[in-house]
């Protein structure tokens, strides 16, 4: 059987339809689009004909497939503007279909300038709150943030008809040009030269100038440029380069050969100690056939050229005599310079030793009055005080093992091994369990994953021996019930730890500076960590660092402080 002609079906469905047959001509409509998928024709025809019925999601479906199926045929996007305002005449909802239009702009449709006609119809129905921002030059920071988060996306469009549409005057130039600029880089003349022309209602610039002259010049259309020169002839006395390059094309465009030769002696006036606009002259009397200027301006171009290695050279001289006499006195600075850092480093190391023993002595002192507060009450059993002991008998050991932190200073190594780093979370939250029962802190550790490091186990623990004698201070002076949370997990690349709590919080404008030693916010007085001087995140970070990992406050966390841990993976780490 032989195949039905596109021309045939869509005769047929439009009799049908002339007849005021509408289900028969969608009939053949949707016969058609099955026979013809790729053809865009016959879901305009099924559209028209859905939205006669009052079928308008349907018709609205079917104009969707229309514009999908578009290809590169941008002067079809006029029906989709004739059907939109029937839509919305219709008293359909308009933003919810417009949604779903948004949504093939993102994923179906790749030619820029069909999505830029779809947008400039789209305009007409959107608000845009951040438009706002574009009319006024004190909001300029604010705009371009905006426009550069959304250059690569629909919404630019929508954004460069909106802004077509507002009133430009001299408070707004600055924005005005930039978006100006942003329309040119992308293609987007029409809508730049028109933005422009406005500009140059208010600012005469030399920039805003040139850039009118580009922008016809890529049009191919010199309108609006003789426009402007009508009512400023005295363009032609101009100096600047970029104006008169810009004038060389145009004179030339227009067969005005004595103002294009005018405008390439002042541009050699103009550039004369510049190779760069030289170069430019030169293939510019090329492009013309005036050989003798050219051979001219490359004989100015090579004496330049000589110069400029003669002069190189000379400073060339100058800077390595300069270097040499540098070098000669970082050397007998070097020495003084070492011996201060070293006596600075062993200040810094013995501060942080005695804000890190405080913790263990802290914690056994909050165990006895615990404890002699049970006895006061009659409480206490032999297994109380056996726990006790206990309790002191693992803060000892950790006074013990931070002692051996010292050992880098006698020995070459710390000794590392291989440990669970679930296991030596939770076992450092148990030390704290009679501390936690005084403080009525909760404390919970969630993992989906046990990862083994290779390394000094001692300096790992010491992370969470700090952050929790952070969080404590920090949920005390909140003055509410506490509870802190550690998260083990994993990505491909990273172990991640997350350690959060709900105390104070740090403020905004101290997080970027938490990690720098001695700083701090706490009154020392009355840190009874003993604590205070600012080095536990700076040893923190530094231990951190020693596990190639990288640690960094959540910002946007507003229920206390929030810490993330990640730490590279490396095979080592987890092989058995």
């Amino acid at each position: 059987m032989e195949k039905i002609s596109k021309y045939s079906y869509s005769k047929k469905i439009s009799i049908s339809r002339n007849y005021g047959k509408i289900e028969e001509a969608i009939e053949i409509a949707l016969e058609a689009k099955e026979e013809y998928p790729d053809e865009n024709i016959f879901e305009k025809f099924l559209g028209d004909l859905y939205f006669q019925e009052n079928n308008y999601e349907a018709a609205g479906m079917a104009y969707i497939e229309f514009l999908i199926k578009i290809n590169d045929n941008v002067e079809y996007v006029k029906h989709f503007a004739q059907f939109l305002d029937r839509y919305s005449e219709a008293g359909q909802d308009i933003n919810g279909y417009l949604s779903k239009i948004k949504k093939i702009l993102d994923t179906k449709i790749r030619n820029q300038d069909v999505i830029a006609a779809i947008c400039e119809i789209m305009s007409h129905y959107i608000e845009l709150p951040q438009l706002s921002l574009f009319d006024n030059d004190k909001k300029f920071n604010e705009a371009m943030i905006y426009l550069h988060k959304i250059e690569n996306t629909y919404e630019i469009y929508i954004l460069y008809y909106k802004i077509l549409k507002i009133e430009h005057k001299v408070s707004n130039r600055r924005i005005d040009k930039s978006v100006a600029s942003s329309m040119e880089k992308k293609g987007r003349y029409k809508e730049a030269l028109e933005l422009i022309v406005d500009v140059l209602e208010y600012d005469l610039d030399k920039v805003t100038v040139r850039t009118l002259f580009r922008i016809c010049r890529k049009l191919d259309d010199y309108s609006e440029a003789e426009k402007y020169i009508e009512e400023h002839p005295d363009i032609k006395n101009q100096g600047e380069f970029n104006i008169l390059y810009e004038l060389v094309f145009y004179y030339s465009k227009i067969g005005n050969i004595d103002d294009r030769n005018n405008a390439l002696r002042k541009i050699e006036i103009c550039g004369r100690n510049s190779i760069p606009i030289m170069r430019t002259l030169y293939n510019f009397y090329l492009q013309f056939g005036m050989l003798d200027k050219a051979m001219e301006i490359k004989s100015i171009i090579s004496e330049k050229q000589k110069k400029r290695k003669r002069d190189y050279n000379n400073r060339n001289q100058q800077e390595n005599d300069a270097a040499e006499a540098l070098l000669m006195t970082i050397r007998e600075l070097f020495t003084e310079l070492e011996h201060s850092r070293k006596l600075i480093s062993m200040s810094e190391l013995l501060k942080g030793f005695s804000h890190e023993l405080g913790q263990p002595i802290t914690n056994i002192r909050y165990g006895i009055q615990l404890f002699q507060m049970k006895m006061e009450k009659g409480i206490n059993t032999n297994e109380e005080l056996t726990n006790l002991l206990n309790d002191i008998l693992s803060q000892t050991y950790r006074i013990k093992k931070l002692l051996a932190r010292f050992s880098p200073i006698t020995s070459e190594k710390n000794p590392e091994i291989k440990f669970s780093v679930t296991k030596e979370i939770k076992g450092i939250f148990g030390e704290f369990s009679s501390r936690f029962s005084k403080e009525n802190i909760e404390w919970k550790v969630e993992s989906d994953l046990d990862f083994y490091l290779f390394g000094d186990n001692i300096k790992f623990d010491q992370i969470f021996y700090n952050l929790i004698g952070n969080s404590i201070y920090a949920i005390n002076e909140k003055g509410e019930k506490g509870f802190i949370l550690v998260r083990i997990s994993e990505n491909e690349t990273e172990y991640v730890i997350t350690f959060e709590d709900n105390g104070i919080g740090i403020e905004p404008e101290y997080i970027g500076k938490v990690f720098e030693p001695f700083f701090t916010t706490k009154d020392c007085s009355n840190d009874e960590n003993g604590g205070g001087e600012g080095l536990g995140l700076y040893i923190i970070w530094n231990i951190v660092r020693m596990f190639d990992g990288n640690i960094k406050v959540d910002k946007e966390y507003k229920n206390g402080t929030k810490f993330i841990i990640d730490i590279l993976k490396k095979e080592r780490d987890n092989n058995e």
